[in-house]
């Protein structure tokens, strides 16, 4: 029974709304249907693909519904961890960068050696490292 598909990540938010505001104003995905789970949450949606989210975000400090649902862990710990990071294909590097800037995030920027591909590298709020590969004609 091989894998099909990769389904999505989970993040543990320390500030739920900052994070979610984070994935959606900055990276633009999008906010969309959730089931009525009975802890805070939301499920983002990749723009180009409406059916599969991507991301989903629940709080750091769980509660009974949320123990119940994936588990209760008693050392949940921030930043990205073992996984060291999540990686997204992009458009328009400058624009992003732009965004970066103007919301005062800092940013690593990247060229990959070799290879038609520039990256940037950005913490979100909660401190998981977000890769964002934006292919070049080089």
């Amino acid at each position: 029974m091989p894998l099909k598909t990769f389904e999505h990540v989970l993040i543990l938010a320390n500030d739920l709304e900052k994070t979610k505001d984070f994935y959606v104003d900055l990276l633009g995905l999008t906010n969309g249907y959730r089931p009525d789970f009975p802890f805070p949450g939301y499920w983002l949606y990749l723009s180009q693909n409406e059916k599969a989210a991507c991301i989903h975000l629940a709080m750091r400090k769980q509660g009974d519904g949320q123990d119940y649902y994936i588990g209760k862990k008693d050392d949940v710990k921030s930043g990205s961890g073992a996984i060291d990071h999540v990686a997204f294909n992009a458009d328009n590097i400058e624009e992003m960068k732009n965004k970066f800037e103007e919301a005062s995030i800092e940013y690593t920027h990247r060229k990959v050696p070799g290879f038609p591909l520039e990256q940037l590298f950005v913490d979100d709020p909660d401190g998981v490292k977000v890769e964002l590969n934006f292919p070049t004609n080089d």
